[in-house]
């Protein structure tokens, strides 16, 4: 590994993990709505049945794909910031002051 790759490997935060986590949830889901339709028209499953199971499949694929792009988003949102700062070439934000007691 060189001097280049070391900088640029990002740490797997907690947020990202589920973030990853998610979208893997989002890909079993879809997969299980397409194959369920499939055993629907191939008519292993009567069609009621398989539009049903159909629904609570897209359902969790829908959930994963929304929490994954939260979870990832997150972690994406100070580096784009941090991007269009640079490339609109505009001082970076100082930190907020503390409160003077």
């Amino acid at each position: 590994m060189t001097a280049l790759q070391a900088s640029t490997k990002k740490p797997l935060t907690k947020t990202r993990l589920i973030g990853f986590a998610a979208m893997g949830v989002c890909v079993v889901g879809y997969t299980g709505m397409g194959l369920a339709l499939l055993a629907g028209k191939l008519d292993y499953l009567d069609m009621t049945h398989a539009a049903l199971l159909a629904a609570v499949a897209a359902l969790i694929g829908e959930i994963g794909l929304w929490v994954g792009a939260g979870c990832l988003g997150l972690t994406l949102f100070k580096k784009r910031k941090a991007m269009l700062d640079k490339l609109f070439r505009r001082a970076p934000k100082p930190a907020a002051p503390a409160a003077e007691v």
